[in-house]
């Protein structure tokens, strides 16, 4: 990873000053991807659905500031059911929280038209069990839901490029690799102890840039 940043920070220092004289500091990114466990979660956990919202603010043109929700669906496949005296029997399904503060470093090329970029930062993880409401005018309580969450740090490494000529819109592939502990009651298959985890979400977002 310190080779990585390092590396595009040489790069970026070689580019030509009238490149870096403009350039967008809020950057909105949502995305639909994969997220793939591992670790501890490998033989309990599947491969799902996974999508993500982040917030980017850029400093100057090579350094971004990020904060970001990713969400995952169901990857630990709970099919359990509540029976509630107005509505009958309600699915409980689970829900896997990833939360990335930290940042990037932003090589920008062809005048801004192609971006590479990679950073890291800190990452809070929550894994819960949730009722599938029945109407968005009602909150049935769920007694029997669990949650465990934890602590960790995450690698990032992605690319995009405009969609515009003033790069306001983007396309672009983001891939973060999670690594943490979580400790709480059973998600799942997952045992009730604490358990080191790895998560690899890789999306396919939309930005826009401002």
């Amino acid at each position: 990873m310190r080779l990585t940043l390092l590396m595009i920070l040489l790069t970026a220092a070689t580019i030509q000053p009238s490149v870096a004289q403009s350039f967008q500091k809020h950057h909105i990114t949502a995305g639909l991807g994969a997220a793939l466990p591992g670790n501890e979660l490998s033989n309990v956990y599947n491969n799902a659905v996974s999508w993500t919202f982040g917030y980017g603010y850029r400093p100057i043109r090579y350094l971004q500031g990020d904060f970001g929700f990713d969400t995952v669906y169901n990857a630990a496949r709970v099919n359990e059911f509540i029976n509630n005296p107005q509505f009958g029997f309600v699915r409980i399904r689970d829900f896997e929280y990833m939360i990335p503060m930290g940042g990037r470093v932003v090589l920008p090329m062809a005048d801004g038209k192609f971006q590479l970029y990679s950073g890291g930062g800190a990452a809070y993880l929550r894994y819960t069990e949730r009722l599938r409401q029945p109407s968005q005018f009602f909150n049935i309580a769920c007694p029997i839901c669990q949650a465990r969450s934890g602590w960790g740090h995450y690698f990032l490494v992605g690319g995009d490029a405009a969609l515009t000529s003033g790069g306001a819109l983007r396309v672009g592939v983001t891939s973060r690799i999670y690594q943490g502990t979580t400790d709480g009651p059973s998600v799942g298959e997952i045992p009730a102890v604490k358990t080191r985890d790895r998560w690899i979400n890789t999306y396919i977002h939309l930005s826009l840039s401002f």
